[in-house]
């Protein structure tokens, strides 16, 4: 059978256009199409109509008007429900209830994000007073979604049309925000602590001692049972090392410190690794080019990934430097305080620039939920995280998406209140298994 090309004809075909459609039909459906503003062309293929024209005998969206935008206005589209399908940008015509294209883009572009917003104590935006949480759809991945229900659709005027099966990938990455408790900090902050520890306001002092004396291992050095229970499931990983100076936030050791660098070099060649920019860096793009460099002369290749400390988002400011400074790939794209689907997609997609309307290089790589999120912002004990955890990565599978989880060296010490959380780790790679 000849696979024929589906047509998309549009009046006007704006870059917001392009760059939606290029996600729905190459990232998501893996159909071959071409957007076109000559209906001629339509001939015998199968079409989409995304106009207000009057047309008969052919597949019709009709267009909300966001697309044909190139402002960034005051917006908060209505969400309703077909029987278990949210939607936003519904209308009154076409084959289908919405606007997919204006829905989609909407939550890609994270047009919301552009917009005035009341940030945490931190400059960031909440997931709890996202569109997506509010609208309660916050764990689905609507993009995916949206596109499988278009598609189903289609295939109903067009059998012809072939849609490709996604296969799920779980891949599973590791923030070393601190990889030491108390070695490579350094003989004033170390005599420091011990100080505050003897006075009863820090660390245990007999625990920092043998530490520092090297007679017990560092409590965060956990690095040995994240290598083995990785290989032991033969996931793919990635580790993200920050190597800014040290501040408020920022309590990574020196990255010229030996024993650190050998951490780097060692999770870097065994798994894969990229840049976790410094609290200090976010807003500062000349510090996030030195640390690129710093990463890039420990690991001998550059800092093409990268996720934020603190996940400290901010669009597009904190896009656009890390275009500046060479990174390709982010994996910042997700809440701290909810888990969920930020964009509402569970699959690498390219970053659009509403600041500048332009499709960029920069892929983001969302990522579904963070350790600290379930027990320090929703305080969920170990044994109530795992059915969210499950949750999500049923959810994932069953779009064919790629599920990704956060942990840190410091959760899986077990101590500092991550009792019980080494189970859940365990369990989570259990289940994320293809």
């Amino acid at each position: 059978m000849v696979m024929k090309k589906l047509i998309v004809y549009a009046p006007d075909i704006t870059p917001r256009l392009e760059y939606v459609a290029g996600v729905i039909f190459e990232s998501v459906l893996g159909i071959g199409y071409e957007l076109t503003t000559d209906r001629r062309t339509i001939g015998g293929n199968p079409a989409i109509i995304y106009s207000d024209e009057k047309v008969k005998d052919h597949f019709v969206v009709q267009p909300s008007g966001l697309l044909s935008g190139r402002t960034i206005t005051q917006l908060e589209p209505e969400v309703t429900y077909l029987d278990d399908l949210p939607m936003i940008f519904t209308v009154d015509g076409g084959s289908i209830p919405f606007d997919i294209f204006s829905a989609a883009f909407y939550m890609l572009s994270r047009y919301e994000e552009y917009l005035p917003f009341s940030p945490d104590a931190h400059g960031r935006f909440l997931g709890a007073r996202s569109l997506a949480y509010r609208g309660g759809f916050l764990q689905r991945p609507v993009v995916d979604i949206w596109s499988r229900y278009l598609a189903g659709e289609l295939v109903k005027l067009y059998p012809v049309l072939a849609i490709r099966h996604n296969e799920y990938k779980p891949l599973m990455t590791v923030d070393v925000d601190q990889p030491f408790a108390y070695r490579s900090r350094g003989f004033l902050r170390s005599v420091g602590g011990l100080v505050k520890g003897l006075a009863g306001n820090g660390a245990r002092p007999a625990e920092r001692i043998k530490t520092m004396a090297g007679t017990i291992a560092d409590p965060y050095d956990s690095f040995d049972y994240i290598e083995q229970s990785l290989k032991n499931n033969g996931t793919d990983a990635l580790f993200f090392f920050p190597v800014g100076d040290q501040g408020e936030y920022d309590h990574n050791p020196p990255y010229r410190d030996h024993d650190y660098r050998e951490i780097i070099s060692r999770y870097d060649r065994l798994f894969g690794s990229g840049l976790h920019p410094s609290y200090r860096s976010a807003g500062r793009p000349a510090t996030l080019k030195m640390e690129a460099d710093r990463y890039g002369s420990i690991t001998g290749h550059s800092a093409d990934r990268a996720r934020q400390h603190w996940l400290l988002l901010r669009l597009p400011e904190s896009y656009q430097a890390f275009e500046d400074a060479g990174i390709k790939y982010d994996f910042t794209m997700g809440y701290a305080d909810e888990p969920g689907f930020r964009a509402g997609i569970a699959r690498p997609f390219p970053f659009y620039d509403l600041s500048k309307e332009r499709t960029t290089d920069l892929t983001i790589v969302p990522f579904q939920f963070m350790d600290g999120t379930l027990r320090q912002y929703l305080h969920l004990s170990p044994e109530a995280a795992l059915p969210v955890i499950r949750s999500l990565i049923s959810t994932t599978r069953s779009v064919g998406g790629l599920f990704i989880s956060i942990w840190h060296n410091t959760s899986l010490s077990e101590g500092n209140g991550w009792e019980g959380w080494r189970r859940v780790f365990e369990e989570t790679l259990a289940m994320q298994k293809v």
